[in-house]
């Protein structure tokens, strides 16, 4: 199984209706154009530009992404929730993946989607199938908003009231809108709203309100990283683009940048000075989408695109380490691709991932055949907006995308549950 076979899988693009904000903004990078009259609410209605990506180069930017993640979020475990009050003394040394990968919910809840939306040939599995999905297989291995989504089923509650905030009490906040929507910007090269619909639409299941502004963001920073030229700071702007004005994910970002600002050799300060304003003073918890945000931006900052360093500040500055680390990782990942990554002396991972938690998926499989999965279905995801996929020889030689400007696809909803601080 290849991303370049020539054997493709037919798949079902179903897109979900939702409030969106006028206006693209598409900024030129190359000349070839197409003009459509598209009725899906998250293309553009204006001229799409098609930029060249190689097979070769999308396999390797998806391979980076993907790897990213399991090593932050699996090499990030020994750190999760260990810094609350403060950071950690000193950057962590760490290996990559030495004995591998393995499940664990900051890549095995998107990894049972992706698994299934390629099995089924469908980029959107509807609600009631997933909820069948979730019941045979997150039964272990899942917390807070997820654990409750997952008993709210059981009740016979169908997504995405299992992530409406007056259903589900952890869904209001809950870290799950950041950390199971990284790879939906993997296979959404280039079109961040192509990644923030996929996004949603699976955040649903367990999020509402605020965390969809961090699904929306998180997914659009990844997939805009494919053709990102500058620097890390640029492309948060960019990704910015995907968010309410009003939400508090893009104050905690502001916060960040703050941070950096006035502590720019001094990562420990910084961390307080966001630890103050976003948990002390603003009231948002330790496993809520502002605060391990701004935490993410302020690795990314310090880290300024260098994969080790980066995940060493994620780890180390503390709250929901692991997840920090496995949406750092994903994105600086993205960025650098795998042939970098896999050059870097602390490079030692070997090529499997084994399951131990999602029984209806494989026990075991290789992380490059992971990586051939996502690469079809990003293969899907670029026909499916208007690009195209160009073969010569039987093999995918490259691909057409349909490059998208970032916008909120879904914005607050009236009466957002907000943290009262002091309460």
């Amino acid at each position: 199984m290849s991303c370049t076979q020539s054997a493709q899988r037919s798949f079902i693009d179903v897109q979900p209706s939702r409030r969106t904000l006028a206006g693209n903004g598409l900024r030129p990078v190359r000349v070839l154009f197409v003009f459509t009259l598209v009725l899906s609410f998250a293309r553009p209605t204006i001229a799409q530009e098609l930029a060249e990506l190689s097979a070769d180069e999308l396999r390797d930017r998806i391979y980076g992404g993907w790897v990213g993640m399991l090593i932050g979020g699996i090499e990030g475990l020994p750190h999760e929730f260990k810094y609350r009050e403060n950071p950690r003394e000193e950057l962590p040394e760490f290996t990559f993946l030495a004995g591998g990968a393995r499940s664990d919910d900051d890549n095995d809840i998107e990894w049972t989607h992706l698994y299934f939306m390629y099995k089924e040939g469908m980029l959107f599995l509807p609600y009631p199938r997933l909820a069948e999905i979730w019941k045979a297989n997150m039964n272990q291995g899942v917390w807070r908003a997820n654990k409750a989504a997952r008993e709210l089923m059981e009740q016979g509650t169908l997504p995405p009231e299992t992530g409406d905030f007056g259903r589900n009490p952890h869904a209001w906040y809950n870290l799950s809108g950041q950390f199971a929507v990284e790879s939906y910007g993997l296979i959404a090269p280039g079109m961040p709203q192509k990644a923030s619909q996929l996004a949603l639409h699976y955040a649903r299941i367990a999020v509402s309100g605020e965390p969809l502004q961090a699904a929306q963001f998180w997914a659009s920073m990844v997939s805009l990283a494919f053709f990102h030229r500058g620097s890390v700071d640029e492309l948060i702007d960019k990704a910015l683009g995907a968010t309410d004005p009003a939400c508090a994910l893009r104050e905690a970002v502001a916060d960040a940048r703050e941070a950096l600002g006035t502590w720019r050799d001094d990562w420990k300060a910084a961390r307080q000075q966001v630890h103050r304003q976003c948990v002390v003073e603003r009231g948002w918890n330790d496993n809520s989408t502002p605060t391990n945000g701004a935490l993410v931006c302020l690795a990314l900052l310090y880290g300024k695109g260098d994969f080790y360093r980066t995940l060493q500040y994620a780890m180390a500055l503390g709250h929901d380490a692991d997840c920090n680390a496995a949406t750092a990782g994903a994105v600086v990942g993205t960025l650098l691709g795998w042939k970098r990554i896999r050059q870097l002396p602390q490079c030692q991972v070997v090529d499997r991932y084994v399951n131990r938690t999602r029984p209806q998926l494989p026990a075991e499989i290789a992380i490059s055949e992971q990586v051939d999965i996502l690469c079809q279905l990003a293969e899907r995801c670029i026909e499916a907006s208007g690009g195209k996929v160009v073969r010569a020889d039987g093999k995918v030689a490259k691909l057409l995308v349909p490059l998208q400007a970032p916008r909120p696809l879904e914005l607050l909803p009236p009466g957002a549950p907000r943290p009262r601080p002091g309460k």
